[in-house]
């Protein structure tokens, strides 16, 4: 794995004796002890994920928000400094070249997020369609280190490390100082949990990330982030959403602002919108010990093929086999059973109600 992209925590995955398995180019942990325990880590108290392999972009220049408008599926000019937002960056006929979190400094310079596998697109799209524009765009991937810290006593870890620090809203940001180097530190996360997402040099991460663990968080890796984001329901790019699947059919019209003139694909996703969808995206759950994955085929209870399976996985937080597909009979709806092909097997299954795990939500003190 020589030719592998390694991050700035690479050696501290090694000492801590982390499976590491080639992923988007690069070579990251997939776990440390067990899926399972960290899955646990996660909901119960925290753990920490490397995700430096994430793309890092700035944008700044005078026409920054404008080419964001064009090409992002939300509207830079209406989001606050400060926020940031999910989103998703479609190509000419609606379909979901990836999806990404664009944060806000100033109206001025952003930052935007895409997934590590699309990171070179994302950036020859956005180059190729506003290239008549004034701004720059700096990626930072290999010169900084991004750490989620996700669970329910996340910020209770923070705190310690940072006594100072403000509350900070879901979706909000802010830009601070560890070991006299900037830090961003961002109120957002793949898991279903309450979290955070960290970006800091290189250079101090691997003091940060021993830091946070001296303080209660569990080293976890991707094996264990791709089981709680499933639990949440939240897309997979390449799973759930492709570039031959629109936000609206991976229910993700939430995310897309439209009716704005200088969005590139304003008037396709329009008339997308304005069309029955020709599959709907569904979350199941199995008994017994059986565990769809992706491509198993879905059928009615006529054996009917309906669909596809995009993820699954046994979910060690709700102790049953659970996953997401899209299915063309737009007559099913939840509790209605369906059968999945697993190992030339049918599989009896149930339509359920996703997100298959929602975290409870934090008390809120009256005095």
């Amino acid at each position: 794995m020589d030719n592998l992209l390694k991050t700035s925590l690479h050696q501290t995955h090694i000492d801590s004796k982390a499976k590491l398995v080639p992923f988007a180019g690069w070579e990251m942990p997939i776990q440390y002890s067990s899926i399972l325990s960290e899955c646990k880590a996660v909901r119960t108290q925290s753990g920490i994920f490397d995700v430096s392999h994430m793309g890092r972009f700035y944008i700044s220049g005078n026409d920054a928000s404008l080419g964001l408008d064009k090409i992002l599926s939300v509207n830079p000019f209406m989001i606050e400094e400060g926020q940031g937002k999910y989103n998703v960056i479609c190509n000419q006929n609606g379909g979901i070249i990836d999806d990404a979190i664009v944060y806000k400094i100033n109206n001025n310079k952003f930052l935007l997020i895409p997934n590590a596998s699309n990171a070179d697109k994302i950036y020859e799209w956005v180059r190729e369609n506003t290239n008549n524009l004034d701004f720059n765009i700096n990626i930072v991937t290999k010169n900084t280190a991004m750490i989620a810290l996700q669970g329910p006593t996340s910020r209770a870890i923070l705190n310690n490390i940072f006594p100072d620090l403000p509350k900070i809203k879901r979706f909000r940001f802010i830009e601070t100082k560890y070991n006299g180097k900037n830090v961003t530190i961002a109120r957002t996360g793949y898991t279903g949990e309450n979290g955070f997402e960290i970006i800091l040099d290189n250079d101090i991460s691997q003091n940060f990330w021993e830091i946070l663990v001296k303080n209660g968080a569990t080293e976890c890796g991707l094996g264990a982030r791709d089981v709680l984001r499933l639990e949440a329901a939240l897309a997979l790019h390449g799973n759930e959403i492709t570039e031959i699947i629109n936000p609206f059919e991976a229910q993700l019209s939430r995310f897309v602002e439209l009716d704005r003139e200088n969005y590139m694909i304003n008037n396709t996703l329009n008339n997308i919108k304005s069309q029955e969808l020709s599959k709907k995206l569904i979350g199941f759950e199995i008994q017994g010990r059986n565990i769809a994955r992706s491509h198993n085929i879905i059928k009615d209870n006529n054996n009917n093929t309906i669909g596809e399976v995009t993820s699954g996985s046994y979910s060690p937080t709700l102790s049953k086999s659970i996953g997401l597909g899209y299915i063309s009979d737009k007559s099913l709806d939840i509790h209605s059973e369906i059968t999945i092909e697993i190992r030339s097997k049918n599989i009896l299954a149930k339509i359920t109600k996703i997100p298959f795990y929602k975290r409870k939500k934090e008390q809120v003190n009256v005095s």
